[in-house]
């Protein structure tokens, strides 16, 4: 039914001469190329996107944090002036200068590695274990 809708609405363009219909692939590659760019929004270095308005935001107050995340990239959120939803934007970390000309970043610590350098404990002493799992034989 997309496919139809497509065809007769928004201008898919089908050859509908026989059945069944042809669609040619640069046709199709070039109509979903087309919805796809019309769709994506336009961000500002200092702009994010909140999903529940669906459009692009300053954050609330103009303030936002920045959590580095990778030695050339980090996150920056900031809560949606409209809704008071969390807006996340990855950015380069060379773009920082530019977006706290526009906003109010806060520089936050990244949080600590789950990975320790020490050796695993364990709670089991095998030398200690004499009983076996295994069922006795009759």
């Amino acid at each position: 039914q997309t496919v139809l809708r497509w065809i007769r609405d928004k201008g898919l363009v089908a050859d509908l001469s026989a059945r069944p219909w042809l669609i040619e692939g640069r046709d199709l590659k070039a109509f979903l190329g087309h919805r796809q760019s019309s769709k994506r929004a336009r961000l500002e270095k200092h702009n994010l996107y909140c999903l529940g308005c669906r459009s692009p935001q300053d954050p609330d107050g103009k303030v936002a944090d920045y959590t580095h995340q990778t030695s050339t990239s980090g996150r920056l959120t900031g809560l949606c002036p409209a809704c008071g939803a969390v807006m996340n934007k990855i950015i380069a970390r060379r773009d920082l200068p530019a977006i706290e000309a526009k906003l109010e970043v806060t520089i936050q610590q990244a949080s600590p590695r789950l990975v320790s350098c020490e050796p695993a404990r364990s709670n089991v002493h095998f030398e200690e274990e004499h009983e076996t799992h295994a069922k006795a034989a009759r």
